[in-house]
């Protein structure tokens, strides 16, 4: 029960995480045609103003919103040496202090953010480029990072009970390939 929320909340931050993708090839895009017609038309200017700020956003809305999923598919990078050890017969036991681990510093990750973001929004911070508040991107990085520290907390306990800690069906990897 607990695992089928968290995976499913992990697949709608992973849709948000494309959508910041769709948004930033559009920002990309919309970047090279102004780029294009300033060539052409003397009073369009060469850039859009807020493209670097904002596609900064996007990729790191992008990243952190994707990796909770991304760990629950088995996509994420990782060495193996240790888990092949010994024919791999040491590998539930690598594996579970890796998870212990990435829980703590996912865990410390998570509140850090969400207290960054918590002083970002009560200081009013903004950007000077495009006056965007600045815990409206920051809330993004900390939602990413509090989902990534749940699916990381809840294989640590899949772990530790011998439940499968993947579910490679979910990776879009095995959704484009299948």
């Amino acid at each position: 029960m607990l695992q089928s929320t968290a995976d499913g909340i992990s697949l709608i931050a992973a849709y948000l995480a494309a959508a910041c993708i769709v948004a930033l090839t559009g920002l990309i895009l919309a970047e090279i045609t102004v780029a294009f017609l300033s060539r052409f038309i003397p009073s369009v200017h060469a850039g859009i103003g807020i493209g670097w700020e904002y596609s900064a956003y996007l990729m790191g809305g992008a990243f952190m919103l994707g990796a909770g999923m991304t760990l629950r598919a088995g996509q994420q990078i990782r060495v193996e040496l240790l888990l092949r050890a010994r024919g791999g017969r040491y590998h539930r036991t690598f594996e579970t202090i890796s998870c212990l681990m990435g829980s703590a510093v996912t865990v410390f990750l998570a509140v850090s953010m969400v207290l960054l973001t918590i002083r970002m929004f009560n200081s009013g911070e903004a950007s000077q480029d495009s006056f965007t508040p600045l815990w409206i991107p920051q809330a993004a990085l900390s939602l990413g990072a509090v989902i990534l520290a749940l699916q990381m907390t809840i294989r640590t306990l899949a772990c530790l009970v011998g439940a499968p800690t993947e579910r490679p069906e979910l990776g879009a990897s095995t959704q484009i390939e299948g």
